[in-house]
């Protein structure tokens, strides 16, 4: 077990380093420093993987008495990442979780284009428009990636990818999967049609059934807000309007849910046609 004894360990809130790390629990402070926090074992364990991404390690010495926490500060150690130990109470007070497991790593967003969103097993790519519950867009990114979508896009007015309760719900799936915050719809949109791109909204009254939609051609597939679902000026930007049909008096479902039956028929598509969207 690593000891603390002859490292400092803070125990204020007001110390600069801590009030940093509390400052990144804003998306807009986020966006400036390009910067984020990730907590938990497993999600930290997916991040270390990859080539400089995580830049600083934040522990406990309660956190430290876990196997594989104790794993991640020796592999930090040897990448020369720097490891600063805190009191709980003080990780207490940076922390988004209620239940903390007392580690936690500062990591650099990675950088992806328009261009890495049509690498996927499947010719879709995944445009999430003023979603705002977090854990919808990190259960979408999640699902994106097991069905093999070329990746995930984020219009202003969604909620930020690095939200706590996102990367949460990611599982990790956001240190692989592609995800591109775009800076307007329409030009999003605009940039892939004149590429040959077809573009699929998911709605409540569509008239096409999602299982109808031929999912062999490159597709832009975009879901709306929860509850209000796609604006009106959204709707001159599709070409085709995908339902889900139910059996109840149900009217929708929701969003992440519908997302992850709509990809999955694309997948269903690629496997029937001979193909595969299982990544190697």
């Amino acid at each position: 077990m690593t000891s603390t004894a002859t490292k400092e360990l803070i125990s204020s809130r007001s110390n600069k380093v801590i009030k940093y790390f509390k400052s990144l629990g804003l998306a807009r402070n986020r966006q400036k420093e390009k910067r984020f926090l990730i907590e938990g074992v497993r999600i930290i364990e997916e991040a270390i993987e990859q080539l400089d991404c995580v830049k600083k390690l934040v522990v406990t010495p309660t956190g430290a008495l876990n196997d594989r926490a104790q794993a991640i500060i020796n592999t930090a150690k040897d990448l020369d990442i720097e490891v600063i130990w805190v009191a709980d109470r003080v990780f207490d007070y940076i922390s988004e979780t209620k239940t903390n497991q007392g580690i936690m790593a500062l990591v650099m967003p990675l950088e992806f284009t328009f261009d890495d969103l049509e690498k996927g097993q499947i010719p879709v790519i995944v445009v999430a428009h003023l979603l705002q519950d977090p854990g919808n867009l990190g259960t979408i990114v999640r699902i994106a990636e097991a069905a093999g979508t070329g990746g995930v896009v984020t219009t202003p007015g969604t909620v930020d990818f690095h939200n706590p309760k996102a990367l949460r719900a990611t599982m990790g799936s956001i240190f692989r999967l592609p995800t591109v915050r775009a800076e307007s719809l329409q030009g999003f949109i605009d940039h892939f049609k004149a590429k040959g791109y077809q573009v699929a909204a998911a709605m409540v009254s569509g008239k096409t059934r999602y299982y109808d939609m031929d999912f062999s051609k490159p597709t832009i597939l975009l879901f709306g807000q929860e509850g209000a679902g796609l604006p009106a000026d959204a709707h001159s930007l599709t070409d085709f309007q995908l339902s889900i049909p139910m059996a109840t008096m149900m009217d929708s479902l929701n969003v992440a849910s519908a997302a992850g039956i709509i990809m999955y028929e694309a997948a269903r598509q690629k496997l029937a046609s001979g193909g595969d969207f299982i990544r190697k």
